[in-house]
């Protein structure tokens, strides 16, 4: 079994300022994918609102999660985001045990 840690952010832009915010984004997403224990880390576009942005996170366990909102980068973004930010982020985090495809 084998468990990993997975964290969604429901991002909104201020109207007109999405393209903006997937800019700034790019540095913070690159580097976050070379953490230790960062196992997946992407930014999706809502297709229901145009200014909703959802980054869907993986980690191999709550320490690299922790160390992750520690990093420089992470805050620079935050930052960086706060005047381009329509509301505060959504934040969700689970544990979530992985399940291959046979036993589905």
């Amino acid at each position: 079994m084998t468990v990993v840690i997975i964290l969604t952010a429901t991002i909104t832009a201020k109207p007109g300022r999405r393209d903006e915010l997937i800019s700034k984004s790019q540095g913070l997403i690159k580097s976050t994918r070379l953490e230790p224990g960062c196992i997946s880390y992407n930014l999706y576009a809502s297709t229901e609102n145009e200014d909703v942005l959802i980054m869907i996170e993986q980690y191999e366990d709550k320490e690299a999660l922790d160390a992750h909102m520690q990093a420089d980068h992470f805050k620079a973004f935050c930052g960086a985001a706060a005047d381009i930010l329509a509301e505060e982020m959504g934040v969700d985090i689970y544990s979530a045990e992985k399940v291959s495809a046979e036993k589905v």
